[in-house]
């Protein structure tokens, strides 16, 4: 098969990831790949993706899209990229790529498949996500939770909705540790609860922050470290410089590998309000340590209904619930081992990273087999 991806941006993140990988996997399957973003090539210190990509000799192409009024000519260059490369498939990752893909492929003989990887909240994203389904063959979906929000609010027919979890790669022996606590003014032998995720408003950290003071009373020997960056960086700042232990709340911003810092922590930290299926919980699982978080979309999926389940997630937007889940894994080293244990045993077994990618090669074929027939 001739397969294009297309996705925003080549930034790290967990669908840039998810992309890159998959364009790996189908490659090595004997398929023709090759990946467009929307975006411009990212700037230096966040090109790791890309420089995988050109380590797989993977062809990827940037187009120049920087604000709203650059979408019409980022569909155009799509079409005229698609035009020469003619793709059996087309694979599009996260909203803006869906629609730019559905329209680009207007009248194309390509098969289309979505992707949705988070709940959309805003009414006018899920009218036209809504509007690029119907071009698709399939809108694949990172959770049930994600699903279940795209038949009731975008109105998309089920049957053109499935589901392939997030994976992740259980291998710890391709990570480097470069978590280095001293070097951002922490012990060595720091106790850490940890944020990883961007700083915007969908992760909760500055609602997180507004409870931390009251953590850290309670935990002498423990630390926060906020990995990230976004549109909320000032404000989380400033919220730090406020806190009576502005010396143990540590903002370290964005790192190329949050695994290997998560495989010195004790807890990951997870305040979102919405999500689609979290990799950095993921992530965390796979390297067994405890996660705190609100029972967000994909996290029953992840962690399952069992005991540990129950001592990690909150109901969605129950801070109270969600310290006392804090306080009780930091103070009780069994629990929270027995804690890492379940996760890792669930990641092993359910979350395997070659497991989903396969996957998506295997709904291609049956689709392409189906056109053909």
């Amino acid at each position: 098969m001739k397969i294009a991806l297309t996705i925003t941006e080549l930034h790290p993140g967990g669908a840039e990831k998810c992309c890159v990988q998959l364009a790996r996997h189908l490659r090595e399957r004997g398929h023709q790949i090759e990946i467009w973003q929307l975006w411009p090539t990212p700037p230096v210190g966040k090109r790791q993706l890309i420089e995988q990509l050109d380590q797989w000799q993977i062809p990827w192409h940037s187009g120049m899209a920087q604000r709203a009024r650059d979408f019409t000519r980022t569909c155009r260059w799509l079409r005229e990229q698609w035009r020469a490369f003619e793709p059996d498939v087309v694979q599009s990752f996260l909203f803006h790529a869906n629609l730019a893909a559905a329209i680009a492929l207007r009248d194309a003989p390509a098969l289309l498949f979505g992707g949705a990887r988070v709940k959309q909240p805003e009414w006018v994203r899920q009218r036209l996500q809504k509007f690029a389904a119907k071009r698709m063959s399939k809108l694949i979906c990172v959770s049930q939770g994600v699903a279940e929000h795209c038949r009731v609010q975008e109105r998309i027919p089920t049957e053109r909705l499935m589901v392939i979890p997030n994976g992740v790669s259980l291998d710890p022996s391709s990570l480097e540790d470069k978590s280095d606590w001293p070097h951002f003014g922490l012990p060595a032998n720091a106790r850490v609860l940890l944020f990883v995720g961007r700083l915007t408003q969908q992760k909760g950290i500055l609602n997180f922050l507004q409870h931390a003071d009251k953590c850290l009373a309670e935990l002498p020997e423990h630390h926060i470290v906020l990995m990230g960056d976004g549109d909320q960086r000032q404000q989380v700042q400033a919220s730090i410089g406020r806190s009576a232990y502005a010396d143990r709340i540590h903002w370290v911003g964005w790192q190329a590998d949050p695994r290997s810092w998560m495989r010195r922590a004790e807890c990951l930290l997870l305040p979102a309000v919405y999500e689609g299926m979290p990799n950095v919980v993921l992530e965390a699982m796979a390297e067994g340590i405890a996660v705190i978080t609100f029972a967000v979309e994909g996290i029953h999926e992840l962690l399952g209904g069992n005991e540990a389940a129950r001592h990690q997630v909150a109901a969605c937007g129950d801070f109270p619930q969600f310290l006392h889940h804090l306080m009780e894994l930091a103070k009780n080293p069994s629990l929270r081992k027995m804690c890492g244990q379940s996760n890792l045993a669930r990641a092993s077994s359910l979350f395997r990273l070659e497991d989903q990618l396969s996957r998506y090669e295997q709904v291609y074929l049956q689709s392409l087999q189906q056109e053909n027939a």
